[in-house]
């Protein structure tokens, strides 16, 4: 079950991140024409995908932290929290932003500048 939220949050992330590239193509072309190379716009759009899937992940942490101490104190079951654990899903969640995150990187990293600047 985690596997399949995984993959779509991990499309989500992605139809996100396709949207913000067509939409900064104009910011894009311009970065590139002052001297920005293609691994520096594709390291920004890397990063923007690894922080929306961060807070995704940090608002699902939270909710989950939150659902076991209602479980643990309304319920009879022991509550158990790792923070190894915690730290693990986090970087899961960062890995998924990176994964999915890199198509729409590399699109944006290969725009050509000119044409880049003359869309509307």
């Amino acid at each position: 079950m985690a596997t399949i939220s995984l993959i779509v949050g991990g499309i989500g992330i992605m139809n996100i991140m396709l949207v913000s590239v067509t939409e900064r193509i104009r910011e894009i072309g311009l970065r590139m024409a002052v001297g920005a190379g293609p691994r520096d716009i594709q390291r920004q759009f890397l990063a923007e995908a690894m922080l929306i899937s961060l807070i995704g992940g940090a608002i699902g942490i939270a909710l989950g932290i939150g659902g076991a101490l209602l479980v643990g104190k309304f319920g009879s079951l022991p509550l158990a929290l790792n923070a190894q654990v915690i730290a693990m899903v986090a970087g899961f969640s960062i890995a998924t932003g990176l994964l999915f995150g890199y198509y729409p990187a590399r699109k944006a990293s290969q725009l050509d500048p000119i044409k880049a600047l003359r869309q509307q």
